[in-house]
């Protein structure tokens, strides 16, 4: 069984995934928290504890930073994604990332407005139930 240190937030941010230094996909987290996210992708050249390397896309959603790269642990994988640890991140590289998840576990209006569309949007998936 999973334990999770807090809870998680729906977010819908887009991410490129590293390997050697370039970019090899593309991944949309999810949900996250101060602990951990999990990201969507088709991309499954990972196992379970292996370092990766992401380059979020904030895009206008922290002032002065559009992206910031960051370093987790694969924590978990399924076929729709993988659960990413981030115990082990620098505070520099990873703070606007940090900063936006604590903003928006503030923001319950938009939570709320956040959950619904993540229901809807996998409700209308082909092949899940």
């Amino acid at each position: 069984m999973e334990h999770r240190c807090s809870r998680r937030i729906p977010l819908n941010i887009n991410a490129l995934i590293y390997r050697h230094g370039a970019p090899v996909a593309m991944g949309r987290i999810k949900n996250a928290s101060g602990h951990g996210l999990f990201l969507e992708t088709d991309y499954q050249n990972v196992r379970e504890l292996q370092k990766i390397e992401l380059e979020v896309l904030l895009g206008r959603r922290i002032k002065g930073k559009e992206r910031c790269q960051i370093s987790a642990l694969v924590a978990r994988k399924s076929q729709f994604g993988y659960g990413l640890d981030l115990e082990m991140l620098d505070d520099e590289s990873s703070h606007a990332l940090l900063e936006y998840i604590e903003h928006r576990q503030l923001d319950q209006h938009r939570q709320n407005r956040d959950l619904v569309a993540d229901t809807s949007a996998r409700a209308r998936r082909p092949g899940r139930h």
